[in-house]
């Protein structure tokens, strides 16, 4: 999440106030400060008019503005310490790392186990897309679909190493990156990330595997804990998990079916699903807690590319296009009916959407989805386009600041959910 004026802000300039007087009350300062992140001022009202007019019409959020009443002072001032922690831990993420700035125990909070527990009861604030990265500039480019907003981020917040282009993004997961670095030309080691924590986690050599490729990577809530899927495809399938509770990798059950590559992964009730692709595109299905594989017996569309899954409430989607003639000419959704073996589209994209996003009709395309929204991009162009699958609405996104040098520019193409209870 981000500040007011569209850079990341996370606390760094609070550091320095570590040594605040304890003169004052926290209780006072959180009163005095939830007033101010509360109120809307009147002499800000017509920069948030800006700001609501940015938004595309067809927009869900577009025409919303809250408005809240200033809180009692004397009230607020008398609450209990463990009232403090609640309040804070629901509040929106850039407010809370601008209070972390009121007082010592403020800003070391994150390190709190009692308040992390709150948190973990917190719903979730939404999630970015992680688009693009320029190696030039050294920023990321983040996408909140909430606010309809690019952020700019320094990329040490996402990929906390000082050699920026050693390292990347491999898979994402409750709040949580992990991430693959290489330090020479044969050494190559993962990692787990949480970017709002500023904390990390080197993971241990895997096993020995000829090309291993990471897959996905499952968040475990009730457990706080998490696993890492790793495989390496040719005659047949092996593959081998990392589970964060023993910090140590292992070796599952193999599938023995000529896999060439396996992609675009989607996590419901315990399996992950990915796409396989080898002399026929199908669905495989991982088994977490068991580590077993499974070839899930559905028949694919026809004149299939770029299929993607995702999960979305509960059910497998997947999102695909259509060529004709050798030419991509449409862009569809469906949906797994598991009593019929057999995918049901249930959207397609406008024509008029379609033919502005494709002009040039190539075989690919980029799809990143995370929770209702999924979003498009064709590689060549600079366009953007998000789709709400709760809501059915389609908007352009704004231009991205970063998606002007296609030379310096790298797409990472993740969502990630911010959450401070996440642990490395």
């Amino acid at each position: 999440m981000v500040s007011g004026g569209g850079e990341m802000n996370l606390g760094d300039d609070c550091m320095e106030m570590d040594s605040v007087s304890g003169a004052y009350s926290a209780s006072t300062d959180l009163a005095r400060s939830l007033a101010s992140l509360s109120v809307v001022k009147q002499e800000r009202g017509g920069e948030q008019h800006r700001e609501k007019s940015t938004l595309n019409a067809h927009h869900p959020y577009a025409g919303r503005m809250d408005v809240a009443e200033a809180l009692d002072e004397a009230l607020w001032s008398n609450l209990p310490e463990h009232l403090h922690d609640i309040i804070l831990a629901f509040l929106p993420l850039p407010s809370f790392f601008r209070l972390r700035c009121v007082c010592k125990r403020w800003n070391e909070i994150v390190n709190s186990k009692n308040f992390l527990s709150i948190c973990s009861r917190v719903p979730s604030q939404g999630s970015l897309f992680l688009m693009f990265a320029d190696m030039l500039q050294q920023k990321c480019a983040a996408y909140d679909p909430t606010s309809q907003r690019w952020h700019m981020l320094p990329p040490s917040y996402f990929l906390p190493c000082p050699y920026f282009e050693s390292i990347v993004v491999v898979a994402t997961a409750g709040g949580l990156l992990c991430l693959e670095g290489r330090t020479g030309s044969q050494n190559r080691y993962l990692s787990v990330s949480n970017p709002m924590t500023r904390t990390q986690r080197k993971l241990p050599p895997m096993l020995h595997m000829k090309s291993p490729y990471v897959v996905g990577m499952v968040m475990d809530r009730e457990h706080r804990s998490y696993k890492i899927l790793v495989v390496q495809d040719g005659e047949s399938l092996t593959s081998q998990v990392y589970d964060s509770r023993s910090n140590s990798w292992y070796l599952t059950s193999s599938l023995p079916s000529r896999v060439a590559l396996i992609t675009g992964t989607a996590f419901i009730n315990g399996y992950l699903y990915s796409m396989s692709f080898g002399a026929t595109t199908g669905v495989l299905a991982f088994d977490v807690n068991k580590g077993t594989w499974d070839q899930v017996k559905v028949k694919m569309p026809l004149a299939l590319i770029c299929p993607q899954l995702i999960g979305h409430r509960g059910q497998l989607l997947m999102v695909g296009g259509v060529e004709e003639y050798g030419s991509l000419r449409s862009v569809r959704l469906w949906r797994l009916d598991i009593t019929r073996s057999e995918w049901v589209e249930f959207q397609c994209m406008p024509e008029t959407l379609f033919n502005r996003l494709f002009k040039s009709r190539r075989h690919q395309f980029l799809c990143f989805s995370h929770g209702d929204y999924v979003c498009f991009t064709e590689s060549s162009s600079r366009e953007m386009l998000m789709y709400d699958m709760y809501r059915n609405a389609w908007w352009w996104l704004p231009v991205c600041n970063l998606n002007n040098s296609s030379e310096a520019r790298r797409v990472l193409g993740f969502s990630f959910e911010p959450r401070l209870d996440a642990l490395v």
